[in-house]
């Protein structure tokens, strides 16, 4: 069975950053998913071991993965330090080169990890509440029972 991070790391590399590593290698990846596990757990109450996620869990792991790396692009463009170098266009006929401001790179940074951590936590709300078995059973119902 391969390993749950190197998969994980696989579907975000190509399916997020379209392989292309100017952006994140697959080992940052799966580094980063191995050491925050503990995030994951705490989030959905779980006990994860790492080769037993869900479906369900894989998807909201692989979100936060996408959020943290957003929020470290957003500390990044604030800072004036952008992935491409900020330039937004190059031409050749007018020989025009446009930078991109980094205050509006950050909001569209900040945007994009807000939307992904509210998803992030209705989707572990929901997790939480069809996983969630209770412990006890105590009221009108129960008392009821043992007389039928």
């Amino acid at each position: 069975m391969p390993n749950t991070y190197a998969t994980l790391a696989s579907e975000i590399f190509a399916n997020e950053f379209e392989s292309q590593t100017g952006f994140a290698s697959h080992s940052q990846i799966s580094g980063w998913l191995a050491t925050n596990l503990g995030q994951l757990n705490t989030l959905l109450h779980k006990d994860f071991g790492g080769d037993d996620l869900d479906r369900e869990a894989s998807g909201i792991f692989k979100d936060m993965y996408m959020s943290s790396y957003y929020k470290k692009a957003h500390r990044n463009a604030l800072r004036g330090v952008l992935v491409d170098g900020g330039v937004l266009s190059i031409s050749d006929v007018d020989y025009k080169i446009a930078f991109t401001n980094r205050n509006e790179v950050a909001k569209v940074y900040k945007s994009a990890y807000q939307d992904l951590d509210k998803s992030i936590n209705e989707a572990a709300y929901r997790y939480s509440m069809y996983e969630y078995n209770p412990k006890q059973i105590d009221g009108y119902e129960t008392t009821l029972s043992g007389f039928c």
